[in-house]
């Protein structure tokens, strides 16, 4: 049994929600930060935060999305720390200082679980 929960930990089956979620956090910034449009919008980003931000869905939606990132020029993002993780069985809320272009702010992220990923959905 002992050797069955390691396994799940190590394939990372079995996760930490609230952990999970807040890393979903943390690696937006880094993408957003980095422009890595394949990360954010293949990975991080639900359907239909894509389908409404691009106007359009499925691959069409996250190649529309790609090319927005790629546009981004000059933006300095970086996640100073999480304030509060809520969660609430297939959504959470995760509150986080954010410094943009050398301001900090207090910001809320709606996250969704899609495909078994916590995805961001949009921001408060």
């Amino acid at each position: 049994m002992a050797l069955i929960c390691l396994l799940a930990v190590v394939a990372g089956c079995g996760g930490d929600d609230k952990e999970d979620a807040e890393q979903a956090v943390r690696d937006f910034a880094t993408a957003v930060r980095e422009r890595d449009g394949d990360k954010l919008c293949d990975d991080l980003l639900t359907s239909d935060f894509i389908g409404a931000f691009s106007g359009s869905t499925g691959d069409a939606g996250r190649e529309s999305c790609k090319r927005e990132v790629e546009r981004l020029t000059g933006l300095q993002v970086r996640l100073v720390r999480i304030v509060r993780t809520k969660l609430d069985g297939d959504e959470a809320s995760v509150t986080a200082v954010i410094e943009r272009q050398g301001e900090r702010f207090t910001q809320v992220y709606r996250l969704e679980k899609e495909d078994g990923d916590w995805k961001l959905a949009g921001a408060a």
